[in-house]
């Protein structure tokens, strides 16, 4: 007699768990070696998704962390810096709150989606990714991010509706609202998306908070290079003292070349600039908008990358702004020690002219190891 058998592995799970545990020191030198500060960050993040038929899925993401050491005790109000401003609703919880000592969990992503060949439906926290470019996106009006926070590898989402109905075999149309505590904080667009010319194309129109947007972007190839660009243009909704119209441009440029070399060009341009200082602390947090990506009216980033072998990168990126002649310099090692886990070592270095002499503001080392599961 025999048995025939199935094999498990051809059954689709219901509920799926992934996430890593991570482990990051980092040092701050304020312009003298001896003049440092150091910091310790333990985060874990665990992705539930669970799988309810064919077309309908949830999701549940949690990201923990427990910051610590002398960056955290010499920070005022650490913790409240560690909650997004862009949350409808409180799903974030500081468990510990000490001088040196902040232990801090969150739920950012907890949604609902269907989807099948024609539609595609989510409710909840979620992100709304309509950013076209590497670095900046001025297309990106629901959860703009920082580039420089890298730690942050999901980026932020918010509480929302997103309705994606494909229109034709190259176009789609997407509907996006996100509601806001006050009248003044609602965000709601649509954005149209089609491919032309072997170039893809969108364009979007809607309400930002304060502002009515329309905004567009591109990506394509100039013979063997990438070439991308996104605008936004924002129109106040009242005429007010303070009120103005804004306007935001990014335009990218990259290629990989032979012996694994990839390089990267970028540009901002901002009408509106804020010209905060880069160390007011805003240059590190993920509070952006939009409209304010980064401080400075005309801005510039480049980044070289080699990849050294199949388990090591080693890239370096360059920030510069007229303003103040500011430069910023990231020079990264990437490093695949083993299948679910890497190595990597970062430096943050902030250079401007400042009280007539041009120095080193700030420079900031990160060591972090990462296990997948």
């Amino acid at each position: 007699m025999s048995l025939i058998g199935q094999e498990t592995d051809s059954i689709p799970s219901k509920l799926e768990l992934k996430g890593y545990v991570k482990g990051m020191q980092s040092t701050l030198f304020m312009g003298d070696i001896d003049d440092n500060a150091s910091a310790s960050l333990l985060h874990n993040r665990l992705n539930f998704k669970y799988n309810i038929s064919t077309n309908w899925t949830a999701r549940l993401e949690i990201r923990n962390r427990v910051f610590f050491g002398e960056q955290v005790k010499l920070t005022p109000d650490f913790s409240q810096l560690l909650r997004q401003n862009n949350e409808l609703f409180n799903l974030s919880k500081v468990w510990i709150d000490e001088k040196s000592l902040v232990a801090h969990s969150e739920i950012d992503r907890f949604l609902i989606n269907y989807a099948d060949d024609n539609w595609n439906i989510t409710l909840g926290r979620q992100r709304i990714n309509w950013g076209i470019n590497n670095v900046w996106n001025p297309n990106d009006i629901f959860n703009a991010y920082n580039f420089l926070d890298f730690d942050y590898e999901e980026r932020p989402g918010n509480d929302a509706i997103r309705i994606e109905r494909n229109v034709k075999e190259n176009a789609s149309l997407e509907l996006a609202y996100k509601p806001g505590k006050t009248k003044d904080e609602h965000t709601a667009a649509l954005l149209y998306k089609f491919n032309k010319w072997k170039y893809d194309f969108q364009f979007l129109a809607g309400i930002y908070n304060t502002d009515y947007v329309i905004g567009g972007g591109w990506a394509g190839n100039i013979k063997n290079a990438g070439f991308k660009g996104e605008w936004s243009y924002f129109i106040p909704k009242e005429n007010t003292l303070i009120s103005k119209e804004s306007f935001s441009i990014s335009l990218m440029a990259d290629q990989t070349f032979k012996n694994d070399w990839y390089v990267s060009v970028s540009a901002l341009y901002n009408s509106n600039p804020s010209d905060f200082s880069l160390f007011s602390g805003n240059v590190f947090s993920s509070q952006l908008s939009a409209k304010t990506l980064f401080p400075f009216r005309y801005n510039f980033h480049s980044m070289v990358m080699k990849t050294i072998s199949p388990i090591s990168t080693v890239s370096c990126s360059f920030i510069y702004s007229p303003e103040k002649n500011t430069l910023i310099i990231v020079p990264t090692y990437l490093w695949n020690v083993a299948n679910n886990f890497d190595l990597d070592f970062t430096a943050q270095s902030f250079f401007a002219k400042e009280n007539q002499s041009y120095h080193n503001l700030a420079t900031q080392v990160f060591v972090r190891g990462r296990w997948s599961f």
